[in-house]
């Protein structure tokens, strides 16, 4: 085993490969009148998320993220079936930046992020939506 599949070993929540667009924020007092930054998601986790954007964030930073994850609403509540798709709202969750490196092949950075404080009800909805595209995930490479 490789030292990239060790570390991918112990990760303490498993990651899915999810393309989706994030809006971030720096938390900073006092509060920034810019309406942040737009990037998207390169993968999620029950402990955070790892994402591309255009400036570099220092470790330690404190983030206000929305994340655009579709269908994770209908994880939500017993009743979620009803939830309008197209008029979900995203995920919002307080992160704070383990790393940050700058891509070789762009002025890009890569940024990973733990989650600090997310919505009890969200994080749930947050963890069933993971193990259902895990699932997925695993009945379609079976097939």
């Amino acid at each position: 085993m490789d030292q990239s599949q060790s570390a991918h070993n112990k990760r303490k929540f498993p990651r899915i490969d999810k393309k989706i667009p994030v809006e971030v924020n720096r938390l900073c007092y006092p509060l920034p009148l810019d309406p942040g930054e737009s990037c998207v998601c390169k993968n999620i986790s029950a402990g955070g998320v790892c994402f591309t954007i255009s400036n570099s964030y220092e470790p330690g930073a404190v983030l206000s993220l929305k994340i655009s994850i579709p269908g994770w609403q209908g994880y939500k509540k017993p009743f979620s079936f009803l939830v309008d798709i197209a008029s979900e709202s995203p995920l919002t969750a307080i992160g704070e930046v383990v790393w940050c490196r700058q891509h070789s092949e762009s002025s890009d950075y890569e940024i990973g992020i733990k989650f600090l404080n997310i919505y009890e009800d969200d994080y749930r909805a947050l963890i069933k939506y993971l193990e259902a595209q895990t699932a997925q995930a695993s009945c379609d490479a079976n097939l």
